[in-house]
Protein backbone atom coordinates (compact mmCIF):
# COMPACT_ATOMS: atom_id res chain seq x y z
CA UNK A 1 0.00 0.00 0.00
CA UNK A 2 1.61 3.36 -0.94
CA UNK A 3 1.15 6.80 0.92
CA UNK A 4 -0.30 8.26 -2.35
CA UNK A 5 -3.57 5.65 -1.93
CA UNK A 6 -4.05 7.74 0.83
CA UNK A 7 -3.58 10.90 -0.20
CA UNK A 8 -5.24 10.36 -3.28
CA UNK A 9 -8.82 9.52 -1.43
CA UNK A 10 -7.86 12.25 1.19
CA UNK A 11 -8.07 9.49 4.52
CA UNK A 12 -7.57 11.84 7.20
CA UNK A 13 -6.92 8.53 9.90
CA UNK A 14 -4.27 7.99 7.91
CA UNK A 15 -3.00 11.64 8.23
CA UNK A 16 -3.54 12.01 12.01
CA UNK A 17 -1.11 8.74 12.36
CA UNK A 18 1.23 11.15 10.06
CA UNK A 19 0.48 14.29 12.39
CA UNK A 20 2.33 11.91 15.21
CA UNK A 21 5.51 12.40 13.43
CA UNK A 22 5.51 16.31 13.64
CA UNK A 23 4.48 16.95 10.11
CA UNK A 24 2.07 19.16 8.96
CA UNK A 25 -0.64 17.03 7.97
CA UNK A 26 -3.28 19.93 7.42
CA UNK A 27 -3.71 19.33 4.15
CA UNK A 28 -2.55 16.47 1.73
CA UNK A 29 0.18 18.64 0.60
CA UNK A 30 3.71 16.83 2.20
CA UNK A 31 2.28 13.56 2.32
CA UNK A 32 1.72 14.29 -1.75
CA UNK A 33 5.85 14.51 -1.66
CA UNK A 34 6.45 12.25 0.18
CA UNK A 35 4.34 9.62 -2.10
CA UNK A 36 5.64 11.04 -5.30
CA UNK A 37 9.78 10.42 -3.25
CA UNK A 38 8.47 6.63 -3.05
CA UNK A 39 6.93 6.40 -6.53
CA UNK A 40 10.43 7.15 -7.93
CA UNK A 41 11.91 4.68 -5.40
CA UNK A 42 10.01 1.93 -6.85
CA UNK A 43 10.70 3.18 -10.48
CA UNK A 44 14.25 2.79 -9.51
CA UNK A 45 13.80 -0.30 -7.76
CA UNK A 46 12.25 -1.59 -11.16
CA UNK A 47 15.01 -0.36 -13.12
CA UNK A 48 17.57 -2.20 -10.55
CA UNK A 49 15.44 -5.41 -10.57
CA UNK A 50 15.97 -5.49 -14.40
CA UNK A 51 19.16 -5.20 -14.43
CA UNK A 52 19.46 -7.68 -11.30
CA UNK A 53 17.71 -10.64 -13.33
CA UNK A 54 20.31 -10.22 -16.33
CA UNK A 55 23.10 -10.18 -13.98
CA UNK A 56 21.15 -13.47 -11.98
CA UNK A 57 21.10 -15.52 -15.60
CA UNK A 58 25.12 -15.07 -15.85
CA UNK A 59 25.35 -16.56 -11.95
CA UNK A 60 26.52 -13.12 -10.54
CA UNK A 61 26.43 -12.49 -6.58
CA UNK A 62 23.47 -9.46 -6.33
CA UNK A 63 23.67 -9.81 -2.24
CA UNK A 64 24.23 -6.41 -1.62
CA UNK A 65 21.62 -5.11 -4.29
CA UNK A 66 19.18 -7.82 -3.24
CA UNK A 67 19.59 -6.39 0.48
CA UNK A 68 18.70 -2.58 -0.91
CA UNK A 69 15.75 -3.51 -2.88
CA UNK A 70 14.66 -5.43 0.32
CA UNK A 71 15.13 -2.39 2.36
CA UNK A 72 13.50 0.39 0.25
CA UNK A 73 9.95 -2.04 -0.15
CA UNK A 74 10.19 -2.17 3.30
CA UNK A 75 11.18 2.17 3.66
CA UNK A 76 8.09 2.55 1.55
CA UNK A 77 5.43 0.80 3.61
CA UNK A 78 2.66 3.42 5.02
CA UNK A 79 3.15 3.85 8.26
CA UNK A 80 7.24 3.55 8.43
CA UNK A 81 9.28 7.26 7.55
CA UNK A 82 7.29 10.40 6.88
CA UNK A 83 10.50 12.62 7.01
CA UNK A 84 11.45 13.77 3.70
CA UNK A 85 15.27 14.23 4.55
CA UNK A 86 15.18 10.47 4.98
CA UNK A 87 13.32 9.58 1.99
CA UNK A 88 16.49 11.67 -0.16
CA UNK A 89 18.87 9.34 1.70
CA UNK A 90 17.00 6.22 0.84
CA UNK A 91 16.99 7.57 -2.88
CA UNK A 92 20.75 7.87 -3.09
CA UNK A 93 20.81 4.48 -1.59
CA UNK A 94 19.29 2.99 -4.60
CA UNK A 95 21.17 5.46 -6.83
CA UNK A 96 24.65 3.89 -5.39
CA UNK A 97 23.14 0.36 -5.57
CA UNK A 98 22.06 1.20 -9.05
CA UNK A 99 26.15 1.78 -9.57
CA UNK A 100 27.18 -1.18 -8.32
CA UNK A 101 24.32 -3.18 -9.90
CA UNK A 102 25.30 -1.87 -13.07
CA UNK A 103 29.11 -2.42 -12.42
CA UNK A 104 27.85 -6.03 -11.31
CA UNK A 105 26.57 -7.11 -14.79
CA UNK A 106 28.91 -5.31 -16.89
CA UNK A 107 31.86 -7.94 -15.32
CA UNK A 108 29.38 -10.52 -15.95
CA UNK A 109 29.02 -9.37 -19.38
CA UNK A 110 32.71 -8.93 -20.01
CA UNK A 111 33.47 -11.91 -18.70
CA UNK A 112 31.34 -14.36 -20.32
CA UNK A 113 31.56 -12.56 -23.48
CA UNK A 114 34.56 -10.97 -23.82
CA UNK A 115 35.18 -6.72 -23.59
CA UNK A 116 33.51 -5.63 -26.56
CA UNK A 117 35.30 -3.43 -28.93
CA UNK A 118 34.26 -1.44 -31.64
CA UNK A 119 32.59 -3.00 -34.74
CA UNK A 120 30.74 -0.96 -37.54
CA UNK A 121 27.86 -3.10 -39.06
CA UNK A 122 24.81 -3.52 -41.41
CA UNK A 123 22.11 -1.32 -40.98
CA UNK A 124 18.55 -2.54 -42.39
CA UNK A 125 20.25 -4.77 -44.33
CA UNK A 126 18.50 -8.51 -44.23
CA UNK A 127 18.32 -11.89 -46.59
CA UNK A 128 17.29 -15.43 -46.24
CA UNK A 129 15.26 -16.86 -43.37
CA UNK A 130 16.11 -14.43 -40.26
CA UNK A 131 15.43 -13.61 -36.94
CA UNK A 132 15.22 -10.36 -35.20
CA UNK A 133 15.51 -10.05 -31.46
CA UNK A 134 14.83 -7.30 -29.44
CA UNK A 135 15.11 -6.56 -25.87
CA UNK A 136 18.12 -6.52 -23.60
CA UNK A 137 19.41 -10.08 -22.88
CA UNK A 138 22.56 -10.94 -24.36
CA UNK A 139 22.89 -14.26 -22.41
CA UNK A 140 19.85 -15.64 -24.18
CA UNK A 141 20.80 -14.42 -27.70
CA UNK A 142 24.05 -16.26 -27.31
CA UNK A 143 22.01 -19.26 -26.62
CA UNK A 144 20.22 -18.88 -30.01
CA UNK A 145 23.32 -18.33 -31.69
CA UNK A 146 24.81 -21.97 -30.70
CA UNK A 147 21.67 -23.35 -31.87
CA UNK A 148 20.76 -21.94 -35.07
CA UNK A 149 24.70 -22.24 -35.80
CA UNK A 150 24.61 -24.30 -39.35
CA UNK A 151 21.48 -23.74 -39.90
CA UNK A 152 20.75 -21.39 -42.52
CA UNK A 153 19.10 -18.72 -40.28
CA UNK A 154 20.48 -15.42 -39.68
CA UNK A 155 20.21 -13.29 -37.00
CA UNK A 156 19.45 -9.54 -36.31
CA UNK A 157 19.31 -7.34 -33.49
CA UNK A 158 16.75 -4.47 -32.80
CA UNK A 159 17.18 -1.22 -30.47
CA UNK A 160 18.89 -1.97 -27.55
CA UNK A 161 20.42 -5.67 -28.58
CA UNK A 162 22.56 -3.36 -31.27
CA UNK A 163 25.83 -3.64 -29.00
CA UNK A 164 25.71 -7.16 -29.23
CA UNK A 165 27.79 -7.36 -32.45
CA UNK A 166 30.61 -5.55 -30.55
CA UNK A 167 31.25 -8.89 -27.76
CA UNK A 168 33.78 -10.88 -28.96
CA UNK A 169 31.89 -14.32 -28.04
CA UNK A 170 28.75 -13.44 -29.71
CA UNK A 171 30.07 -11.36 -32.86
CA UNK A 172 32.23 -14.74 -33.54
CA UNK A 173 28.73 -15.92 -34.59
CA UNK A 174 28.99 -15.66 -38.74
CA UNK A 175 25.71 -15.77 -38.73
CA UNK A 176 24.79 -12.29 -36.60
CA UNK A 177 24.50 -10.39 -39.24
CA UNK A 178 23.55 -6.53 -38.61
CA UNK A 179 20.79 -3.98 -36.72
CA UNK A 180 17.22 -3.53 -38.03
CA UNK A 181 14.88 -0.63 -37.15
CA UNK A 182 15.69 1.56 -34.77
CA UNK A 183 14.44 2.66 -30.89
CA UNK A 184 12.29 0.20 -29.20
CA UNK A 185 8.78 1.90 -30.52
CA UNK A 186 9.00 1.58 -34.22
CA UNK A 187 8.07 -2.60 -33.41
CA UNK A 188 4.67 -2.00 -34.30
CA UNK A 189 5.58 -1.18 -38.15
CA UNK A 190 8.87 -2.47 -37.89
CA UNK A 191 7.50 -5.91 -36.84
CA UNK A 192 4.80 -5.93 -39.72
CA UNK A 193 7.87 -5.31 -42.35
CA UNK A 194 9.98 -8.05 -40.94
CA UNK A 195 8.68 -11.70 -42.82
CA UNK A 196 10.65 -13.59 -40.39
CA UNK A 197 10.23 -14.79 -36.92
CA UNK A 198 10.66 -12.14 -34.38
CA UNK A 199 11.76 -12.71 -30.08
CA UNK A 200 11.17 -10.15 -27.65
CA UNK A 201 13.58 -11.11 -24.91
CA UNK A 202 13.19 -8.13 -22.28
CA UNK A 203 10.88 -5.09 -21.34
CA UNK A 204 10.62 -2.36 -24.17
CA UNK A 205 7.79 -4.12 -25.98
CA UNK A 206 4.75 -2.84 -27.63
CA UNK A 207 2.00 -4.47 -27.21
CA UNK A 208 0.54 -5.75 -30.37
CA UNK A 209 -2.53 -4.36 -32.10
CA UNK A 210 -5.42 -6.40 -32.43
CA UNK A 211 -5.12 -5.99 -36.34
CA UNK A 212 -1.36 -7.30 -36.12
CA UNK A 213 0.16 -9.50 -38.72
CA UNK A 214 2.98 -10.55 -37.25
CA UNK A 215 1.60 -12.03 -34.28
CA UNK A 216 2.05 -15.59 -35.20
CA UNK A 217 5.54 -14.93 -35.79
CA UNK A 218 6.41 -13.41 -32.44
CA UNK A 219 7.83 -14.91 -29.71
CA UNK A 220 8.55 -13.46 -25.53
CA UNK A 221 10.95 -14.63 -23.39
CA UNK A 222 11.45 -15.22 -19.56
CA UNK A 223 9.60 -12.52 -18.00
CA UNK A 224 7.93 -10.94 -21.17
CA UNK A 225 4.56 -11.61 -22.40
CA UNK A 226 1.64 -10.61 -24.58
CA UNK A 227 -1.23 -12.36 -25.18
CA UNK A 228 -1.47 -14.72 -28.24
CA UNK A 229 2.15 -14.42 -28.29
CA UNK A 230 4.06 -17.80 -28.39
CA UNK A 231 6.61 -18.28 -25.27
CA UNK A 232 9.69 -19.22 -25.00
CA UNK A 233 10.54 -22.00 -21.97
CA UNK A 234 13.93 -22.10 -20.97
CA UNK A 235 16.40 -21.88 -23.87
CA UNK A 236 14.28 -24.09 -25.87
CA UNK A 237 14.65 -22.84 -29.18
CA UNK A 238 13.36 -25.37 -31.41
CA UNK A 239 10.15 -23.89 -32.51
CA UNK A 240 11.26 -20.80 -33.62
CA UNK A 241 13.57 -22.48 -35.57
CA UNK A 242 11.75 -24.56 -37.03
CA UNK A 243 8.83 -21.58 -38.20
CA UNK A 244 11.86 -19.48 -38.81
CA UNK A 245 13.04 -22.14 -42.16
CA UNK A 246 9.34 -22.33 -42.87
CA UNK A 247 8.62 -18.89 -43.41
CA UNK A 248 9.77 -17.08 -46.92
CA UNK A 249 13.02 -15.21 -46.96
CA UNK A 250 13.42 -11.56 -45.75
CA UNK A 251 12.52 -9.10 -48.52
CA UNK A 252 12.32 -5.00 -48.19
CA UNK A 253 15.84 -4.50 -46.29
CA UNK A 254 18.57 -3.63 -48.69
CA UNK A 255 20.13 -0.02 -47.21
CA UNK A 256 23.54 0.28 -47.55
CA UNK A 257 23.65 2.38 -44.21
CA UNK A 258 26.34 1.43 -41.38
CA UNK A 259 26.52 2.09 -37.52
CA UNK A 260 28.83 1.65 -35.27
CA UNK A 261 28.94 0.47 -31.86
CA UNK A 262 31.53 -1.26 -29.38
CA UNK A 263 33.14 1.51 -27.02
CA UNK A 264 32.88 0.10 -23.69
CA UNK A 265 34.08 1.91 -20.73
CA UNK A 266 36.87 -1.16 -20.52
CA UNK A 267 37.85 -0.44 -24.21
CA UNK A 268 37.92 3.45 -24.04
CA UNK A 269 39.87 3.56 -20.56
CA UNK A 270 42.36 2.16 -22.71
CA UNK A 271 42.71 5.15 -24.42
CA UNK A 272 43.14 7.25 -22.19
CA UNK A 273 46.53 8.51 -22.42
CA UNK A 274 45.21 9.85 -25.80
CA UNK A 275 42.17 11.31 -24.58
CA UNK A 276 44.12 13.06 -21.70
CA UNK A 277 46.66 14.37 -24.12
CA UNK A 278 44.16 15.83 -26.90
CA UNK A 279 42.34 17.20 -23.56
CA UNK A 280 45.17 18.96 -22.59
CA UNK A 281 46.47 20.28 -26.19
CA UNK A 282 43.43 21.58 -26.53
CA UNK A 283 41.78 19.42 -29.44
CA UNK A 284 38.93 18.44 -26.77
CA UNK A 285 37.12 20.60 -25.70
CA UNK A 286 34.34 19.10 -23.85
CA UNK A 287 32.18 15.97 -23.56
CA UNK A 288 28.48 15.84 -24.22
CA UNK A 289 27.32 12.45 -22.01
CA UNK A 290 24.17 12.83 -24.46
CA UNK A 291 22.22 9.70 -23.21
CA UNK A 292 18.70 8.13 -22.11
CA UNK A 293 15.56 5.43 -22.95
CA UNK A 294 13.53 7.34 -25.82
CA UNK A 295 9.93 7.87 -26.77
CA UNK A 296 7.49 8.48 -29.50
CA UNK A 297 7.21 12.24 -30.27
CA UNK A 298 8.73 15.51 -32.44
CA UNK A 299 10.13 16.16 -28.60
CA UNK A 300 13.58 13.69 -29.23
CA UNK A 301 14.38 15.00 -32.02
CA UNK A 302 15.73 17.71 -30.10
CA UNK A 303 18.60 15.36 -29.14
CA UNK A 304 19.47 14.80 -32.45
CA UNK A 305 19.58 18.64 -33.08
CA UNK A 306 21.77 18.87 -30.13
CA UNK A 307 24.65 16.40 -31.23
CA UNK A 308 24.63 17.44 -34.71
CA UNK A 309 25.24 21.18 -33.72
CA UNK A 310 27.94 20.11 -31.79
CA UNK A 311 31.54 21.93 -32.54
CA UNK A 312 34.00 19.57 -33.95
CA UNK A 313 35.88 19.33 -30.93
CA UNK A 314 33.35 18.03 -28.61
CA UNK A 315 32.91 14.26 -27.79
CA UNK A 316 30.19 12.60 -27.65
CA UNK A 317 29.39 9.74 -24.69
CA UNK A 318 25.70 7.89 -25.32
CA UNK A 319 24.13 4.53 -24.21
CA UNK A 320 20.65 3.53 -24.09
CA UNK A 321 18.11 3.35 -27.18
CA UNK A 322 18.17 7.88 -27.28
CA UNK A 323 21.33 6.87 -29.30
CA UNK A 324 18.98 6.05 -32.12
CA UNK A 325 17.60 9.65 -32.51
CA UNK A 326 21.66 10.21 -33.83
CA UNK A 327 23.91 7.58 -34.67
CA UNK A 328 23.15 7.30 -38.24
CA UNK A 329 25.44 10.64 -38.56
CA UNK A 330 29.19 10.28 -39.62
CA UNK A 331 30.63 12.55 -36.42
CA UNK A 332 34.17 11.41 -37.54
CA UNK A 333 37.20 12.15 -35.44
CA UNK A 334 39.29 14.77 -33.49
CA UNK A 335 41.59 16.41 -35.09
CA UNK A 336 44.75 15.26 -35.37
CA UNK A 337 44.08 12.16 -32.89
CA UNK A 338 42.17 9.38 -34.49
CA UNK A 339 39.84 10.04 -31.37
CA UNK A 340 36.27 8.81 -32.30
CA UNK A 341 34.09 12.09 -31.94
CA UNK A 342 30.53 9.72 -30.97
CA UNK A 343 31.67 6.65 -28.34
CA UNK A 344 28.58 4.25 -28.56
CA UNK A 345 29.12 2.59 -24.45
CA UNK A 346 26.07 0.41 -25.13
CA UNK A 347 22.59 -0.95 -23.36
CA UNK A 348 20.96 1.22 -20.71
CA UNK A 349 23.08 -0.81 -18.09
CA UNK A 350 26.06 0.40 -19.51
CA UNK A 351 25.41 4.27 -18.57
CA UNK A 352 28.23 3.39 -15.58
CA UNK A 353 30.70 3.32 -18.28
CA UNK A 354 30.10 7.08 -18.23
CA UNK A 355 30.72 7.43 -14.71
CA UNK A 356 33.99 5.19 -14.91
CA UNK A 357 35.17 7.15 -17.27
CA UNK A 358 33.99 10.74 -15.80
CA UNK A 359 36.09 9.66 -12.47
CA UNK A 360 39.59 8.58 -14.83
CA UNK A 361 39.36 11.85 -16.20
CA UNK A 362 38.75 13.47 -12.43
CA UNK A 363 41.50 11.60 -11.05
CA UNK A 364 44.18 12.16 -13.68
CA UNK A 365 43.60 15.73 -14.20
CA UNK A 366 43.49 16.09 -10.59
CA UNK A 367 39.78 17.82 -11.08
CA UNK A 368 36.13 17.80 -9.26
CA UNK A 369 33.73 15.58 -11.56
CA UNK A 370 31.96 18.80 -11.57
CA UNK A 371 33.96 20.95 -12.51
CA UNK A 372 35.23 18.62 -15.94
CA UNK A 373 34.49 20.00 -19.33
CA UNK A 374 31.82 16.85 -19.30
CA UNK A 375 27.78 17.76 -19.93
CA UNK A 376 24.91 15.35 -19.34
CA UNK A 377 21.71 15.81 -21.09
CA UNK A 378 19.62 12.96 -20.70
CA UNK A 379 16.39 11.52 -22.51
CA UNK A 380 13.72 10.18 -20.09
CA UNK A 381 11.15 7.45 -20.55
CA UNK A 382 11.40 4.71 -18.07
CA UNK A 383 12.12 3.24 -14.60
CA UNK A 384 16.04 2.55 -15.62
CA UNK A 385 15.81 6.19 -17.11
CA UNK A 386 15.33 7.03 -13.22
CA UNK A 387 17.81 4.53 -11.66
CA UNK A 388 20.32 5.43 -14.16
CA UNK A 389 19.87 9.67 -12.98
CA UNK A 390 19.05 8.62 -9.24
CA UNK A 391 23.04 7.03 -9.78
CA UNK A 392 24.64 10.38 -11.07
CA UNK A 393 22.71 11.66 -7.84
CA UNK A 394 24.25 9.58 -5.70
CA UNK A 395 27.90 10.22 -6.66
CA UNK A 396 27.19 14.02 -6.75
CA UNK A 397 26.93 14.81 -10.21
CA UNK A 398 25.21 18.17 -11.08
CA UNK A 399 24.13 20.40 -13.57
CA UNK A 400 22.31 17.34 -15.57
CA UNK A 401 19.86 18.72 -18.46
CA UNK A 402 16.87 16.59 -18.28
CA UNK A 403 13.80 16.01 -21.31
CA UNK A 404 11.70 16.61 -23.28
CA UNK A 405 9.03 16.72 -20.53
CA UNK A 406 9.56 16.31 -17.09
CA UNK A 407 8.78 13.09 -15.30
CA UNK A 408 4.51 13.01 -14.31
CA UNK A 409 5.59 12.10 -11.04
CA UNK A 410 8.12 14.91 -10.27
CA UNK A 411 5.79 17.56 -8.09
CA UNK A 412 6.88 21.02 -8.09
CA UNK A 413 8.41 20.63 -4.44
CA UNK A 414 10.42 17.84 -5.80
CA UNK A 415 11.62 19.56 -8.55
CA UNK A 416 12.53 22.54 -6.90
CA UNK A 417 14.55 20.45 -4.45
CA UNK A 418 16.37 18.68 -7.18
CA UNK A 419 17.24 21.93 -8.46
CA UNK A 420 18.40 23.44 -5.34
CA UNK A 421 21.03 20.23 -4.61
CA UNK A 422 21.38 19.16 -8.07
CA UNK A 423 21.02 21.92 -10.13
CA UNK A 424 18.80 20.32 -12.52
CA UNK A 425 17.43 21.50 -15.64
CA UNK A 426 14.91 20.70 -18.44
CA UNK A 427 15.71 20.67 -21.66
CA UNK A 428 14.53 23.53 -23.68
CA UNK A 429 15.37 25.10 -27.08
CA UNK A 430 18.50 22.70 -28.36
CA UNK A 431 20.50 25.57 -29.58
CA UNK A 432 20.03 27.95 -26.69
CA UNK A 433 20.79 24.88 -24.34
CA UNK A 434 24.12 24.02 -26.28
CA UNK A 435 25.14 27.89 -25.56
CA UNK A 436 24.36 27.79 -21.92
CA UNK A 437 26.34 24.16 -21.77
CA UNK A 438 29.06 25.16 -23.53
CA UNK A 439 29.16 28.30 -21.42
CA UNK A 440 28.82 26.59 -18.30
CA UNK A 441 32.16 24.59 -19.15
CA UNK A 442 34.29 27.59 -20.92
CA UNK A 443 33.78 29.64 -17.23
Amino acid sequence: MSLSMFCDQCSMSAINGCGAKGQDMGTCGKDANLAKLQDIMIYGLKGLSAYRGHANEFGADTKKVDDVIAETLYFTLTNVNFNFDDHIKQLMKVGTAGIEMMNILSEAHTSHLGIPTPVKISQNKAEGKGILVSGHNLDMLLELLKQTEGKGINIYTHSEMLPAHAYPELKKFAHLKGNIGKAWFDQSTLFEQWAGTIIVNTNCIVPPKSSATYIDRMYTYDIVGVKESKKIHGNDFSEVIAQTLALPDITGFDSEDTLVTGHHYKTILGLAPQILEAVQAGKISQFFVIAGCDAPGRGGEYYRELASSLPNDCVILTSSCGKFRFNDIDFGTVADTGIPRYLDLGQCNDSNGGIHIALAISAALNTPVNDLPISIVLSWMEQKAVLILLSLFSIGIKDIYLGPKPPQFVTDDIFAFLQENFNLHLTGDAKEDMKNLLIKKAA
